[in-house]
């Protein structure tokens, strides 16, 4: 395939509320493929379901900053930005929901599509947001992430 891969990694970082995992945001030159999606949880040893959820962003929030590493040695930069672990919440677009599942904090989350015709595509300039949808009972350290491939820029 074409582009440039990147991936987002997080390590075990203790979250008590629903909340944005990542935001995207695409350059305004290049359309971002998203190719993989995980959540996962390192301090919880009891079952218990939440959600995850992908949605498209009207309005960006406030988090960390991040920089995608480049899986090839010597890409260049990400172009579009992520921000991490959000502080205030980006606005949702309503009725935009692409992806939203339950998962067991035993075993954790991962999004894979079965084909190319299911990676989440964000057009030039576009916003989507990965987020934990479902208050944990306790506070939990989750680990998550996302693969994400750069086409032109």
């Amino acid at each position: 395939m074409i582009g440039r891969l990147y991936t987002v990694a997080i390590g075990s970082e203790a979250t008590t509320a629903a909340k944005t995992l990542i935001e995207v945001a695409s350059a305004a030159d290049s359309v971002t493929l998203i190719e993989r999606l995980s959540c996962g949880q390192t301090s919880f040893d009891t079952s218990e379901n939440l959600g995850i959820k992908v949605q498209r962003i009207t309005t960006t929030g406030t988090g960390t900053a991040f920089t995608p590493v480049p899986v090839q040695e010597g890409d260049a930069t990400f172009g579009g930005s992520i921000e991490t672990n959000a502080s205030a919440e980006p606005t949702y677009t309503a009725n935009e929901i692409l992806l939203e599942n339950g998962f067991n904090v035993l075993s954790g989350f991962l999004w894979t599509p079965a084909s190319d015709d299911e990676v989440i595509s964000l057009s030039p300039s576009a916003l989507v947001g990965f987020m934990l949808n479902v208050t944990p009972s306790a506070s939990m350290n989750f680990s998550y992430g996302c693969t994400l491939r750069e086409i032109g820029g």
